[in-house]
């Protein structure tokens, strides 16, 4: 996002409410983001925070398991749900374009704070490793961490975070030319949903994996192959043959020897 703005652009919208208060509400939900998506992520690797995926009060076995695949469920219903171009439709008949992308992330992290909130931990161990393996492993989490951020950052982080649509539409009124383009850079080279494979390596590489670890990770890879069988096809509507080529060169979530020594937009 191109964050320059002269002057006057700043005494126009300071003195236009209907310019200003909606981009502070995208401002504010872009901060709540901020704060939610790392606190979800430790969460579910389950690092120093009070509670998280792992450890926690909670109830007895049946009801536990019964809440926490409510919860899984509420995920991904919400998160797919809304995503849909049909509901995007649905929404921006009651609120801007410009702040469609803020209802939708602002929905996400209730939804994640409920989880968080409500989750019931399952507290036997599935696996614990210690050593050079246990290093291993939580290692992993640490880059599925990173890739996260790498990932929205290269495919645009101020858009997926809905902030761009609100500056743009209301600070500068300049519209955002590079939306559109299809990202084959960095570590989409290598695979197509780079933000996905970090969610899969911060879910999966554990150094203790309990049963509601195990839960939780096998519960949100479902939702992430099902979500991305949906993403693909809108991918697909928007980029046509482009995307069809770049697909059949990039693997969906692990990178493979062709990708990896392939260059961007080469094509066979």
């Amino acid at each position: 996002m191109d964050l320059t703005t002269r002057p006057s652009q700043v005494r126009d919208v300071l003195t236009a409410p209907r310019r200003l208060v909606p981009f502070l509400i995208a401002f504010a939900v872009y901060g709540f983001a901020g704060i939610t998506v790392p606190l979800l992520l430790l969460f579910a690797g389950g690092w120093w925070l009070p509670k998280t995926v792992d450890k926690g009060s909670h109830l007895s076995t049946v009801p536990s398991l019964i809440i926490d695949v409510a919860l899984l469920a509420l995920f991904g219903l919400q998160h797919s749900g809304m995503a849909r171009p049909s509901f995007k439709a649905f929404i921006t008949r009651w609120v801007p374009d410009a702040l469609e992308r803020t209802v939708y992330i602002v929905m996400v992290c209730t939804v994640v704070w409920v989880i968080i909130l409500a989750w019931q931990p399952l507290p036997q161990q599935i696996w614990s490793a210690d050593g050079t393996v246990g290093t291993v492993l939580d290692a992993g989490f640490w880059l599925g961490f990173v890739l996260v951020y790498a990932a929205t950052i290269l495919l645009n982080h101020f858009y997926l975070l809905g902030i761009s649509q609100a500056y743009r539409q209301y600070i500068t009124r300049v519209p955002d030319a590079t939306v559109d383009q299809l990202q084959e850079h960095g570590p989409y080279r290598l695979v197509r949903h780079p933000l996905m494979t970090g969610l899969l390596l911060s879910f999966w590489f554990a150094s203790t994996m309990t049963a509601g670890h195990l839960l939780w990770a096998v519960g949100l890879t479902g939702y992430i192959l099902l979500g991305t069988y949906f993403e693909e096809r809108d991918l697909i509507a928007r980029f046509g043959a482009a995307y069809r080529a770049y697909a059949a060169e990039v693997p969906a979530f692990f990178p493979s020897p062709r990708s990896v020594f392939r260059r961007p937009n080469e094509r066979p």
